[in-house]
């Protein structure tokens, strides 16, 4: 069986000669979803020490030091990222790499954004963990089914629109006219338009990850591909957690205009 990993990165994995054949040591649905919940906490404890980094920040010294943290966690997520999506033997290291450094970053994101609009970072937590909770009670009660036309659907759709959110940040940054209207005026339709399909498409691809670790457990793959799916996992989670608080920082934006 061809398994394919299924995230907002668009993961993919090869085909391991091994599955269909029962072992001691199988993939499960609940070491997916443990090791899941392993990287989304240390997500919390990476974004915990940036937020106590930059509230330590006292001078100039000190925030250089803070912004010298922030690209190396910048990098290292990008690099440890890549190392665990495409080997299944550094997985477990990387991918708790990843997680830390990935949530160091949304840890300043999220502070920087909750001195602007108090309470809006817990309540993009709160949302978060609410639509993932609505979409694994979706899939794993058979109220929705992904087939191949799903899977290929949102994947593309995401891409295009992941791509297509790049290209208008760089004409933005470039003062190509109209494309910071577009990007960050909250009366823009086109701006409220791009930020709800990307949280729509965040939340849909969560139900290819889930499919993606039901098809590892009913297939009995080796326990190591539990990292790479709650690998997956985690990354979709946390993906979906800055599109939500983006779309929340546009309306509370639009809100006090």
């Amino acid at each position: 069986m061809k398994i394919i990993s299924r995230n907002p990165m668009f993961r993919t994995i090869e085909k391991d000669q091994s599955y269909g054949y029962e072992k001691e040591s199988s993939c499960t649905i609940h070491g997916i979803f443990g090791k899941t919940l392993l990287l989304l906490l240390l997500a919390v404890a990476g974004a915990a020490i940036s937020i106590v980094m930059l509230n330590g920040v006292t001078d100039e010294d000190h925030l250089m030091t803070f912004v010298g943290a922030l690209i190396g966690a910048m990098i290292v997520a990008l690099i440890a990222g890549l190392i665990a999506n495409f080997s299944r033997r550094l997985c477990p290291i990387f991918s708790p790499i990843y997680a830390i450094a990935e949530g160091f970053m949304l840890g300043f994101i999220s502070l920087i954004v909750d001195i602007y609009y108090p309470g809006i970072a817990l309540t993009a937590i709160v949302c978060t963990f609410v639509v993932t909770f609505v979409m694994g009670l979706l899939y794993f009660t058979g109220i929705v089914k992904v087939g191949h036309k799903f899977k290929t659907f949102i994947l593309v759709a995401l891409i295009s629109l992941i791509l297509g959110s790049i290209i208008l940040a760089i004409l933005a940054a470039l003062n190509v006219p109209g494309m910071r209207d577009i990007l960050y005026d909250v009366h823009n339709p086109i701006g409220w338009a791009i930020d709800i399909i990307l949280v729509l498409f965040a939340a849909l691809s969560l139900l290819i990850d889930f499919d993606y670790a039901a098809e590892l457990a009913d297939s009995e793959a080796d326990k190591k591909y539990e990292w790479h799916a709650a690998h997956c996992l985690a990354v979709g989670v946390m993906y979906l957690y800055v599109r939500i608080l983006e779309l929340l920082v546009r309306i509370a934006a639009a809100s006090k205009k």
